[in-house]
């Protein structure tokens, strides 16, 4: 047995290896990864003797820091493992502003571009984004107006939290740029699926949030973030017990208390059961009378619920940007009509109206037609009615956001 200055030789020796090995899988677990999953990169590591397989991750299974991102779209390269989420201080405004100034971000004050009259707030210019031979978002001219809530729709994997990872700092464009019209310290995000240490308590979450954006702030502002999504009754209590919705809710407290102007959403409402996503909606509503607010979902019904205006971005590009009146106007207009009586006199004298594509009865006194002339089917409809002797109980316009996205998109 080895004794003396080879036998302490060993041991520093076999520490070091350890140690290693220990960093080595701490990176493995931090990082993003190609080509192998994590488990077997931390295999080829382990059981590849000592450098070569360290050698091998580094070289081969490691991405390079310039192409790593934090929160990755889900689709945006196949076959990668996502990376573990922000700590709770990367919800706060104030992590933001570090981030992107590490990244030497640079924010142009006043954008130029707007949407309808209202001057943009948050603004790009040919924003691209590439992985690879993958086009998260090509030439996308996004212009969102201040004190507007902007809902940014599509489907999975179209680009949406690319795009609001661009505007936040936390990923470099492949080509164009953002325009911010508020210092990026003012600025805040909250990711689809908020994380934190489940030992803390809701108003230490919100209070380290709040030391990291204004570390001389009044402490009031923790209780009144809290009461303003509704978890002043769970202040005090760990969240590790929280349900999904709480979590949100925990979320936007995070981000509510550094008083952001520009509040970005990634999948708020995902998730959650109706109640949960009720509540969501209702606070997103409260917040759009003094912050502009940027919504991503793919949940088309709670973007026309709470949103004034919408961008559709599609396998990266961005296909239609306005309000969701004008969106709607473009597609075609469809109304339900609820009368008493015999229905049958009036729909066969809406099937010989020019004015109308299509008219099906879908229950007794219950029918849906199609036009492609709105205005002169609601001057038109009352002398039908009036002719046809039946007596209206409602009449409401049948077409919806995800009817004109369908179209749109097709």
């Amino acid at each position: 047995m080895p004794e003396g200055p080879l036998l302490w030789g060993l041991v520093a020796g076999g520490v070091a290896l350890l140690a290693c090995y220990a960093l080595l899988l701490w990176d493995i677990s931090r990082s993003e990864v190609r080509h192998l999953p994590r488990w077997a990169w931390a295999l080829v590591v382990v059981l590849i003797t000592f450098p070569i397989g360290a050698l091998l991750y580094l070289v081969v299974g490691r991405v390079p820091a310039a192409e790593r991102a934090p929160t990755p779209e889900r689709a945006d390269r196949p076959g990668t493992e996502a990376p573990p989420p922000p700590p709770p201080a990367a919800v706060g405004r104030a992590a933001m502003d570090t981030i992107g100034d590490a990244a030497g971000e640079r924010s142009r004050s006043a954008p130029s571009r707007t949407v309808g009259d209202a001057p943009s707030v948050v603004a790009t210019r040919g924003l691209t984004k590439r992985y690879g031979d993958t086009v998260a978002l090509d030439q996308v001219d996004l212009a969102v107006p201040r004190g507007a809530t902007y809902g940014l729709i599509g489907p999975n994997g179209a680009g949406k939290t690319t795009m609001l990872s661009i505007l936040a700092g936390l990923r470099h464009p492949t080509a164009g740029g953002v325009e911010l019209g508020v210092e990026r310290r003012r600025l805040a995000v909250l990711v689809d699926t908020p994380l934190f240490e489940p030992w803390l308590t809701a108003r230490e979450v919100v209070d380290l949030a709040r030391s990291l954006v204004a570390p001389d702030g009044a402490a009031g502002e923790v209780d009144r973030a809290l009461e303003e999504v509704g978890l002043a009754d769970a202040a005090d209590r760990r969240c590790g017990g929280f349900s999904r919705g709480m979590l949100q809710r925990l979320g936007l407290a995070t981000c509510l208390v550094g008083d952001p102007e520009v509040l970005l959403l990634d999948e708020p409402s995902s998730a959650l059961d109706p109640a949960g996503r009720r509540e969501v909606l209702d606070l997103i509503g409260r917040l759009a009378r003094s912050t502009t607010v940027i919504l991503s979902t793919h949940i088309l019904a709670d973007v026309q619920q709470v949103c004034d205006v919408v961008g559709v971005i599609d396998h990266g590009r961005l296909r239609y940007q306005g309000p969701i009146a004008d969106l709607l106007a473009r597609t075609s207009s469809a109304y339900h009509l609820h009368v008493r009586g015999a229905a049958r006199p009036l729909l066969e004298d809406l099937r010989r109206a020019p004015w109308v594509r299509s008219v099906e009865e879908q229950a007794p006194g219950r029918l849906r037609f199609v036009t492609d002339d709105a205005t002169r089917a609601e001057q038109a409809l009352p002398g039908l009615l009036a002719d046809s002797g039946v007596a209206l109980v409602s009449c409401h316009p049948a077409t919806d956001l995800e009817t004109a996205f369908l179209e749109l998109t097709r």
